[in-house]
């Protein structure tokens, strides 16, 4: 009895107790003082870690269904809105958010576009922030060369940028932050300060989330973050993903409303030029003119490249749209602001679109 004791003893004293490793608090989110934005990106708290993009626990990931492309970087995007407000659901519009809101989205390119794992250059985080007053206001963060911080830019910056794409061919651009000013051209402007954001409305987010799961929509409703159930999933207006399998005519339209849509459209920057080009003004029934068949332009500014018409059925070297898309002339390039690379696969979608049209313009 003495001696197995002893053995019991010495076996439970030789093994020391393991203590589970204190775990670090989460990262809350941490606005900054109304138009004194903070000078570092991770001051925000938006982030558990900014260069791994881990967003804090009180942050959603997103994703939209036709990005605006820009100059072929991936992007991540990212919302917060204050506990306890709400977001007011609409069928078209954008999402009324409450004040306090913060949009995130980030730019990088990949080492590899056909190795993800093998490492990115982030280039710049841009937020947007729903001030107190009611207003959007906009920051932009560029990240420095040895990818260890991002600090505020007003005036924008030039990125040189190399990557590998998905072919393996090597690929440059001097990637273009672009300053305050500039986004507030892109979003819209009025006196009082920015008008909305662009890609937070149900035709763009009506999707599966990025992680994979469950509709973002009904994600964000399970959250509580909408003032009222949103209609069932059938019923929701929805882009399409403009190089997949929906018929041609619907990718069209998706990839316009998103990449032009936002200026060229009834009381947009663009709506003088009378091409409009956001969702709901191409459908079927719509006046063919709103997507500029046969119409004579009205407000190039002398960028026509010696065309008549913004769109000739059956012929896209005639056609102003597909001649602008392509160019890399900042006067005559659409769209205008910070991208200097055409996007080669969206030509060739509008090239077949405008290839199909049936009609003449004489």
């Amino acid at each position: 009895m003495g001696v197995a004791l002893v053995v019991l003893l010495a076996a439970c004293g030789g093994e020391e107790e393991t203590k589970p490793e204190p775990q670090p608090d989460p990262v809350k989110v941490t606005p900054a003082p109304a138009g004194e934005p903070w000078e570092d990106l991770d001051e925000w708290g938006l982030f558990e870690d900014v260069l791994t993009q881990e967003p804090s626990s009180e942050v959603q990931r997103y994703d939209v269904n036709a990005p605006l492309f820009s100059d072929y970087t991936f992007k991540r995007r990212f919302a917060w809105i204050p506990e306890g407000t709400t977001i007011d659901y609409a069928d078209q519009a954008v999402w009324a958010m409450p004040v306090g809101t913060i949009l995130v989205k980030t730019f990088s390119y990949l080492t590899d576009y056909r190795d993800p794992s093998q490492g990115e250059r982030l280039l710049e985080t841009r937020l947007l922030v729903h001030e107190a007053e009611g207003l959007w206001t906009a920051h932009t963060y560029v990240f420095d060369e040895a990818q260890s911080a991002a600090t505020r830019k007003v005036a924008g910056d030039i990125i040189p940028s190399s990557w590998l794409d998905l072919a393996g061919e090597p690929q440059h651009n001097d990637y273009i932050v672009p300053n305050t000013n500039e986004c507030e051209d892109c979003h819209g402007k009025k006196e009082d300060g920015l008008l909305d954001t662009l890609g937070f409305r149900t035709r763009q987010i009506d999707r599966p989330a990025p992680e994979g799961g469950d509709n973002q929509i009904d994600r964000f409703a399970s959250l509580g973050w909408l003032s009222s159930a949103p209609p069932p999933a059938a019923d929701r207006e929805r882009l399409v993903d403009p190089f997949g399998p929906a018929p041609l005519h619907e990718r069209v339209r998706s990839y316009l409303d998103a990449n032009c849509g936002h200026c060229h459209t009834t009381g947009g920057s663009a709506s003088q030029s009378a091409l409009l080009l956001s969702y709901d003004l191409t459908s079927d029934a719509a006046d063919p003119g709103n997507w500029g068949q046969c119409k004579v332009p009205t407000s190039a500014g002398g960028a026509t490249c010696g065309h008549t018409f913004d769109v000739v059925p059956g012929d896209p070297d005639s056609s102003i749209l597909l001649c602008r898309l392509r160019s890399t002339d900042p006067e005559v390039r659409m769209p205008p602001l910070v991208s200097r690379v055409p996007h080669e696969e969206g030509i060739a979608l509008i090239v077949e679109w405008i290839n199909g049209l049936e009609g003449s313009c004489l």
